[in-house]
């Protein structure tokens, strides 16, 4: 049904409203869209930027928890081939520097990690930053490889710097004494966006005391 302009109405040339917004209105509606447009796509960049940082600290955050349980896992599986006693002989055959880094080499591999790198002789307990005599972390900064996920292995025999075993002894005579096996490695992260926050790489160790069985 077709209704006639009212009354006093002027004629709408080629149909066109009369509730048409002016021109200049027109304009103004468009630069304010493209406005919101704009400021969107900043809100968006600055959003993801925010998602990227998280997603790669998720990552990072998984990968350390998942090498300090390897780190953790090595020096206890060392510490306990160091201490193990065979009754048929009277003696600790694994207490020696070769067959402790073979243990722990063997966890580390399955850990995804590359060989440890043995610091014996030259130093058997590693220094510690609050001087406990237990040769327990923290240690001092010097004592952190400079190349990251690379774990250096010390192991402490009697809690005595500079006593080392390159063969292990004929008898039990250590039986009763204390063995430390540290691992301690510079972690290094996934992104380039986790190292401009925390620096080049953070330290990880992990250290396992057992005593040296005997009777």
């Amino acid at each position: 049904m077709h209704l006639s302009d009212a009354l006093g109405d002027p004629a709408r040339a080629g149909g066109a409203s009369r509730y048409a917004l002016p021109p200049d209105r027109r304009i103004g509606m468009s630069e304010r869209k493209a406005d919101q447009s704009g400021q969107s796509t900043v809100e968006f960049g600055a959003s993801a930027l925010v998602l990227v940082l998280l997603l790669f600290g998720l990552i990072d955050l998984g990968r350390v928890f998942y090498f300090d349980v390897g780190l953790e896992g090595a020096t206890r599986e060392g510490a306990r081939q160091a201490s193990w006693f065979e009754p048929s002989t009277g003696t600790n055959p694994f207490l020696y520097d070769t067959a402790i880094k073979s243990a722990v080499d063997g966890i580390l591999t399955k850990s995804g990690l590359p060989n440890s790198v043995l610091q014996n002789p030259g130093a058997t307990c590693p220094a510690t930053s609050d001087g406990n005599a237990a040769f327990n972390p923290p240690y001092s900064d010097s004592t952190y490889p400079a190349t990251i996920n690379s774990p250096l292995l010390y192991i402490c025999y009697a809690n005595t710097p500079g006593l080392d075993l390159a063969s292990a002894p004929a008898d039990n005579s250590f039986k009763g004494t204390d063995v430390n096996v540290v691992l301690v490695m510079g972690f290094g992260f996934a992104s380039g966006l986790m190292e401009g926050i925390f620096g080049n790489s953070i330290h990880i160790v992990a250290n396992t005391h057992m005593t040296v069985g005997g009777y």
